[in-house]
């Protein structure tokens, strides 16, 4: 929890209430490992097996669990709709598990690592010795912890070993940790004697706690399907498209923090990169001095910039809005690709007046003075006049910079930038795009006729 709530903080990852019930069954078990000294694995579990008699037992009886060791602390089954953050919660709790023997790996790639075992035990071994208490014996040696990503059961084969397999893991006392898009009723389902299967479900359902992540939004998807790269006003659900998008832009590579820019004898501290995307927030990149020189360098070394929290600029925030614009500049001769949120959309950002509404002419302290002296009338003409130049210039700016801003935002643009993972994006947009309206036309021709 205490991670969960740290990646929070740095804004890796959204605060989402749905997750945090998730991470915190999870800390139950980190909290179980703390005080777990697993027994030694018995010599038993070793055993090949007896031969044919075990081909003929498996077939009339149930998976065993009467040599299930106690004590164990029960793991956790994940499931839920695709792009709810079940793969995220489960790495947090793989990177801080208190244990150096544990794996990870996609359940596809386990299945094919278990059948590679077997047939090289079957190599070495008569045909009529059983395989599966020697690899679950194995896979226990090197790993108590198992998490799997995507657990699911496809065909007879995968099925007829895992019914096994989960059964001799669980009895050499390893811990299983998975993901699922289905519940584990939902295994197999309609598969090829899956009554045969049902045991293993029911095993699966004991030995781990099943919890559902279900917040009832895809977020990777609302980022695949997204045709803008500015969202605003700044809410929840704009934070995690963002941070969605972040994760597509960089092929959810793994994230490095405070990565640093060293050139002409200056630095640049990045706060969140990933294959080529930084991520600031507003006030690091703008609020904090930056020069072009540090922007320039930015474009060079990062083709995508995630740029979080830009709030609505006024006068007074001048210096704010100046940076602001040059980093625009920087990013579009380098032909870059902006991804921000936004207080309000890029055409309210900046207002051109004080932050009190009041226009750009000079605001005074309540001072004594004789107001009809052609000396401070003079003066009063003089600043306003000054301020008055300064704001019509900044306006000036800023309405070249939305206009580059809204380049930036096409699709011809994304397509052509440098980052080929948001340019397959954009092109796959485009012709879904196109098949929709080559649809359209020939129904009506279709109606016409």
């Amino acid at each position: 929890m205490v991670t969960y709530q740290r990646l929070v903080w740095q804004k890796r990852l959204i605060d989402d209430s749905f997750q945090r019930s998730i991470v915190s069954r999870l800390d139950r078990l980190y909290q179980e490992l703390l005080d777990y000294k697993p027994a030694e694995l018995s010599s038993a579990a070793k055993s090949s097996g007896s031969g044919y008699l075990w081909k003929i037992l498996e077939k009339i009886a149930p998976p065993r669990t009467q040599a299930m060791p106690a004590g164990v602390p029960r793991g956790l089954y994940i499931y839920g709709d695709v792009g709810t953050g079940k793969t995220t919660t489960m790495d947090l709790f793989y990177e801080s598990a208190p244990t150096h023997k544990k794996r990870r790996i996609h359940f596809h790639a386990f299945m094919l690592d278990v059948h590679a075992r077997i047939s090289s035990f079957r190599r070495t071994h008569s045909s009529t010795d059983d395989p599966v208490p020697t690899i679950a014996h194995e896979l226990a040696s090197d790993a108590r912890v198992l998490c799997f990503d995507e657990f699911q059961v496809t065909d007879i084969a995968d099925a007829m070993v895992l019914r096994r397999l989960v059964t001799e893991l669980f009895r050499n006392g390893v811990i299983i940790v998975t993901t699922s898009n289905r519940h584990p009723d939902e295994l197999y389902k309609n598969g090829i004697q899956r009554e045969s299967f049902l045991p293993c479900i029911g095993l699966l359902k004991e030995k781990c706690e099943v919890v559902s992540l279900n917040s009832g939004t895809d977020y990777r998807q609302l980022a695949r399907d997204s045709e803008s790269v500015y969202f605003s006003p700044i809410t929840a659900d704009t934070n995690k498209i963002l941070h969605a998008l972040f994760a597509l832009a960089s092929a959810s590579a793994p994230v490095v923090e405070n990565a640093v820019l060293r050139f002409l004898g200056r630095t640049l501290t990045v706060p969140l990169s990933a294959n080529g995307v930084a991520r600031f927030s507003f006030v690091q990149l703008c609020k904090d001095a930056h020069s072009a020189a540090d922007y320039i360098e930015l474009a060079k070394a990062y083709h995508t910039v995630v740029l979080t929290d830009v709030p609505v600029m006024h006068m007074v925030d001048r210096n704010e809005a100046r940076r602001f614009i040059t980093l625009v500049d920087a990013l579009y001769e380098a032909h870059a690709v902006l991804i921000m949120s936004c207080e309000a959309s890029i055409y309210n950002l900046f207002t051109g007046d004080h932050d009190d509404g009041s226009s750009l002419g000079a605001t005074h302290p309540s001072v004594s003075v004789d107001a009809s002296s052609p000396e401070f009338v003079q003066h009063e003409q003089e600043e306003q006049g000054a301020m008055s130049y300064a704001g019509e210039e900044e306006v000036f700016a800023f309405q070249r910079a939305v206009s580059r801003l809204v380049e930036m935002s096409s699709r011809n643009w994304i397509v052509d930038s440098h980052n080929r993972h948001l340019a397959k994006n954009a092109m796959m947009q485009q012709a879904r795009k196109a098949g929709a309206i080559a649809t359209s036309g020939s129904d009506r021709l279709h109606s016409a006729a």
